[in-house]
């Protein structure tokens, strides 16, 4: 099995960069456009393609305050991942930001895709976001 994983410093609190993980209002100024599947489970929607018309729903199977999020991909094309972590750590920088993807098949080329737009958004839209007040979401992302 193959793994995405990315580790940044982003100067923030844990707290901060925590709620960007978790608000659907900030998700949606450095990922995409968010929103609850279902206000009584722990899912969230998001918009991805040229009208956002293409939609991804990842519950939500952990969090703990300022220190880890945990999604799984329900419907999408992630869906045959294991799980999304974000796990998160005071640093003398701010916050360590540690993210995986587990459970892909294959290094193919789509997983090349996925693992280089997830350095994007966390590296650049998300640290962005927290550091200088704009992130670049989707479908203001580079076309890589």
């Amino acid at each position: 099995m193959n793994t995405i994983m990315h580790r940044i410093i982003i100067e923030a609190t844990p707290n901060e960069v925590y709620n960007a993980l978790t608000d659907e209002q900030k998700l949606s100024l450095w990922w995409t456009k968010a929103s609850h599947h279902k206000e009584d489970q722990p899912i969230m929607r998001f918009y991805f393609g040229p009208n956002g018309d293409h939609q991804v729903d990842m519950a939500i199977h952990e969090l703990s305050d300022n220190q880890k999020v945990v999604w799984k991909c329900t419907a999408g094309p992630w869906a045959h991942t294991e799980a999304f972590n974000f796990t998160l750590a005071e640093d003398e920088r701010g916050t360590a930001l540690e993210f995986t993807n587990t459970g892909w098949e294959s290094a193919d080329a789509f997983f090349m895709h996925c693992n280089t737009k997830w350095g994007f958004f966390l590296a650049v839209s998300l640290k962005g976001l927290l550091e200088k007040g704009t992130g670049q979401p989707h479908p203001n992302d580079p076309n890589i």
